[in-house]
């Protein structure tokens, strides 16, 4: 079941992106960098305002959350992060088309993200395209991502204009 992401869900979702993390981008990211990125352990306190200001959704399956995925009022998508047990199975898919319905709603006219190495294929088969290689430093450790962006204009009403940014 995919739903709109609420504040009550912070304390699961930091579970989702450490496992995501640490899990999930084991291919991607050394454990250095992963710990560097994720922290050792999942971070309860530090996520407290994590969803402030931010829309997204959730995946679940009864009462275990899937991944999650967030997005601002600019088509900004910051989190994106599937449990490494669901990864590859269409839960990324349903949660992005469930965003992407909802910028276009809103006619926001275009998304980016700074996708990590793990996610960069997948945000590639959803369309979008990669601005730029960048590296990153998390807690004293560098790390790749790259920067993307989808224009989401050919898929609005001609008879609703864009909202520009």
């Amino acid at each position: 079941m995919i739903r709109p992401l609420q504040p009550y869900d912070v304390i699961r979702a930091v579970f989702v992106f450490h496992d995501a993390i640490i899990m999930g981008a084991a291919d991607a990211y050394n454990l250095e960098q992963r710990r560097a990125w994720a922290g050792p352990v999942p971070d309860i306190d530090g996520w407290q305002n994590r969803f402030d200001g931010v829309s997204g959704f959730v995946a679940e399956h009864g009462n275990q959350m899937l991944g999650f995925m967030t997005i601002d009022d600019a088509g900004y998508i910051d989190l994106a992060f599937v449990h490494s047990d669901h990864i590859g199975t269409g839960v990324g898919s349903q949660l992005y088309a469930a965003v992407e319905e909802w910028a276009v709603a809103r006619q926001i006219p275009r998304l980016t993200s700074d996708a990590s190495i793990k996610a960069e294929p997948f945000f590639t088969r959803q369309g979008w395209v990669k601005n730029a290689k960048q590296d990153v430093t998390k807690n004293g450790v560098t790390l790749s991502n790259s920067r993307m962006s989808k224009d989401l204009a050919p898929l609005m009403r001609p008879d609703q204009p864009a909202r520009s940014l």
